[in-house]
């Protein structure tokens, strides 16, 4: 692949990401940060703060005001940390697991509806690269 290619996949990939991400529930929206943090709790289960601080390469301060405002909203719970008072231990509440999901379907029919303007030979082509797209993001 040339540079220009690079540059064509990169800007595709960007703008895709850019659009699923707008696509989320119109319902007391979150910023992309919060719906990576509900999504990493439904996954993962509870975890420290500095823990989804880390994962989700933000600083703790700015993971602490995210977590306000999903406890706030009534989509995670904290906790004390039984084994660390100093420490929080944050879990994913039915709300939020249920804004969770209510996204994924608002996303899923987006791109679901996308994919249908496509020609045979497009979603054939796309299908090919679901592997290298899944290797590309999992590095």
């Amino acid at each position: 692949m040339d540079a220009h290619q690079v540059d064509a996949v990169r800007a595709a990939v960007s703008r895709l990401a850019r659009r699923l991400r707008n696509e989320g529930s119109s319902t007391r929206p979150l910023s992309a940060t919060g719906i990576a943090v509900l999504g990493r709790l439904g996954r993962e289960g509870p975890t420290t703060l500095q823990s989804l601080a880390a994962a989700e390469h933000v600083r703790p301060p700015t993971m602490t005001r995210i977590i306000e405002r999903l406890a706030e909203l009534g989509m995670v719970t904290k906790q004390p940390n039984p084994d660390d008072r100093r420490s929080t231990i944050v879990h994913l509440h039915p709300n939020g697991d249920e804004y969770l999901a209510a996204t994924v379907r608002q996303r899923l029919q987006w791109l679901t509806g996308r994919i249908e303007t496509l020609t045979d030979e497009e979603r054939e082509a796309l299908s090919r690269a679901i592997p290298a797209l899944q290797k590309l993001g999992n590095t």
